[in-house]
């Protein structure tokens, strides 16, 4: 069984209603995350180490409000949500290979903060947040998030290697790296442990956050740990490509 924590799907209202048609939802409703780590994991303020994950943001954590939109922002979201109805298919990335059908949790995971992200990452032009946004549910299609599931992944992250650990102050959850733990050769299957991991954090963010916090812990780190150019890229792709807006917080330890 991973060690890092194991949430279980969320029940998500996003710009969806049938499997025919996309409905504009302002409000994303979440279910509590049933998470496999100790009951008595709170925040109560002292000034000892934690032992247990926090399981949710503590009293004294505060989530900024996120800003009004302009008129001419609210007119570039009503044109790209509307562009988005009209969606039924997904396009291949192989141009020989048929289009995919859009499903169900395709259109769950086109929400109103989705889309918004998308707009923010390409300045506003709704041409490319749609282009953009296509392209990621081919992505997360072709890549198969599906499939990846807690025992595909277990092997990857036995030694701990990524785990959460609760929230930070701004209510972001955080994602903690420690390379020294590499337990596996180098293969696509890390990143895919990433990409899962990374998934899991934004399905325990609380409502009216967007953003994680990623630390990354190097001070036991050795040469042999360091990750390859090529992953390193790959790596890079993803999260630019298929994560814009999500990132809301870095630390690093060396």
């Amino acid at each position: 069984m991973a060690t890092g924590l194991q949430a279980q799907p969320l029940a998500t209202t996003g710009v969806f209603e049938k499997a025919n048609g996309l409905v504009d939802s302002k409000d994303l409703h979440t279910s509590a995350a049933n998470l496999s780590i100790a009951e008595n994991a709170t925040f109560d303020g002292s000034t000892d180490p934690a032992k247990t994950p926090f399981v949710n943001p503590s009293s004294l954590s505060h989530i900024p409000t996120a800003p009004s939109l302009t008129s001419d922002q609210s007119t570039k979201y009503d044109k790209l949500l509307e562009t988005a109805k009209t969606w039924t298919e997904k396009p291949s990335s192989t141009p020989s290979t048929p289009a995919i059908p859009l499903t169900d949790l395709d259109r769950i995971w086109l929400t109103r903060e989705c889309l918004l992200r998308y707009l923010r990452a390409t300045r506003w032009d709704v041409d490319q947040a749609a282009q953009r946004l296509l392209a990621t549910l081919t992505w997360r299609h072709e890549y198969g998030l599906e499939k990846h599931t807690p025992e595909y992944i277990s092997p990857e992250n036995a030694t701990g290697k990524q785990v959460l650990t609760g929230y930070d102050i701004a209510g972001r959850p955080c994602l903690y790296l420690n390379p020294s733990k590499q337990n596996t050769e180098r293969s696509n299957k890390q990143v895919e442990h990433l990409v899962y991991m990374l998934e899991r954090t934004l399905d325990v963010m609380p409502p009216g956050q967007e953003t994680l916090a990623l630390l990354i812990n190097f001070m036991k780190k050795t040469g042999g740990d360091r990750p390859p150019l090529w992953q390193g890229k790959a790596v890079l792709n993803i999260l630019q490509s298929h994560y814009p807006e999500r990132l809301g917080r870095a630390l690093v330890v060396n």
